[in-house]
C-alpha cells in the first residue's frame, strides 16, 4: 500500500541549499530537459532507468533515501510521483516531492542551471502527433482513404493518455538518444 508522500516548496527547499544543508535532490525529467534548465544541485536520472542501484550510485551517499530524504522533482509532478512509487517498490521509504516541479521552481523566480536549449517531452510528443496526423491527412488525400482512419489510432491513444496519465508516445520519445543518460551529472552537475 503506497503512503502519502511528503513535499517541500520550492522555496523550503532553496532555504535548504542556501543555508548548508545539501540535499539530495533527483531530477527525472529527460536530459534533454535536465539540460533546458533545472535545479540547482539536482542529480538526473530519467524515470525510465530508475532502480535503487542507480540512486545508491549517483548520490554516492548509501543513506539516501533511507535515513536521509531523496527529493525527487520532475517538471511538474505527474513523472516525480510515478517514479517515488518506483522508489518505493525498490525499498526506499524517505522520499519526498518538489510542489510543482522545476516548473514552480521556475514560476517562484528562484533561479535554474542551464546547459543549452531543448524541447520538454510534453512539446516532442505534441510535434509527434501532429507530424502523424498531418501525414495520414496527406496520405488519405493522395494514396488511399484508409489513412484517414488509421487517425482514430491516434485519437484512441490521446483519450487513453488523457485518463491514465501514461502515454505510449511519450515512453518512446524519451528513450531517443537525445533524452537519455544520466552521465551529464557527472561533469554538469552545478
Amino acid at each position: 500500500m503506497q503512503t502519502e508522500i511528503p513535499t517541500i516548496s520550492p522555496e523550503q527547499l532553496h532555504y535548504k541549499q542556501l543555508y548548508g544543508h545539501r540535499p539530495a535532490l533527483l531530477d527525472v525529467r529527460t536530459q534533454a530537459e535536465y539540460r533546458a534548465g533545472h535545479i540547482p544541485e539536482a542529480t538526473l536520472l530519467p524515470v525510465g532507468e530508475l532502480d535503487a542501484e542507480a540512486i545508491a550510485t549517483i548520490f554516492n551517499r548509501p543513506d539516501v533515501g533511507h535515513q536521509e530524504t531523496l527529493y525527487v522533482t520532475c517538471e511538474a509532478g505527474h513523472r516525480a510521483q510515478k517514479a517515488v512509487g518506483r522508489l518505493q517498490q525498490a525499498g526506499l521509504a524517505n522520499l519526498a516531492l518538489v510542489e510543482g516541479g522545476t516548473r514552480a521552481w521556475e514560476d517562484t523566480g528562484l533561479p535554474l542551471v542551464r546547459h543549452g536549449h531543448a524541447i520538454s517531452l510534453e512539446r516532442q510528443v505534441q510535434i509527434a502527433i501532429g507530424s502523424l496526423l498531418l501525414l495520414k491527412v496527406l496520405l488519405g488525400f493522395s494514396v488511399h482513404e484508409l489513412f484517414f482512419a488509421l487517425t482514430a489510432v491516434i485519437g484512441a491513444g490521446l483519450i487513453m493518455a488523457g485518463t491514465t496519465r501514461w502515454c505510449g508516445m511519450a515512453e518512446l520519445i524519451a528513450r531517443l538518444p537525445w533524452n537519455r543518460s544520466y552521465k551529464i551529472n557527472r561533469q554538469a552537475r552545478a
